[in-house]
């Protein structure tokens, strides 16, 4: 079992473990990163359409799970909570990345920075590429 197939599994684990709460009650926008990680391709922010695609071990959610989900870095709850960040982070220009089509998000959070790294492929149209904690 690949490293991204383990991850993913343990991911949607956490997920009935949080569901099966008697109080939990999962936000808008956490309802569809659960329904991405279950098959659904994008979500809609503000006036913004977010696509997170599976992706290959460089990029998209392939990337994240291989790469940074893990307890050191990103936990379930940050994964579920990822369309925030479109909400209430700084948009970054051309920092922390080497390719200038693509846009940083960062947010500060229980004194660790969440940074989100996307394309915009159209106008108000972004495919997530990464996403960690530092």
């Amino acid at each position: 079992m690949s490293i991204y197939s383990e991850n993913l599994a343990k991911i949607k684990k956490e997920i009935k473990i949080i569901e099966s709460k008697k109080n939990t009650k999962f936000k808008k926008y956490q309802q569809d990163m659960i329904e991405f990680i279950n098959g659904k391709v994008e979500f809609k922010v503000n006036d913004k359409i977010i696509l997170l695609r599976m992706g290959d071990d460089n990029k998209g959610f392939r990337h994240i799970l291989q790469k940074h989900y893990n307890p050191n870095d990103l936990q379930t709850m940050d994964i579920l909570n990822l369309p925030i960040l479109f909400k209430n982070a700084l948009k970054l220009n051309e920092v922390g990345v080497s390719n200038n089509e693509l846009s940083t998000y960062k947010m500060l959070k229980n004194q660790k920075e969440l940074i989100l790294v996307t394309n915009e492929i159209y106008k108000n149209k972004l495919v997530v590429t990464s996403y960690r904690k530092n």
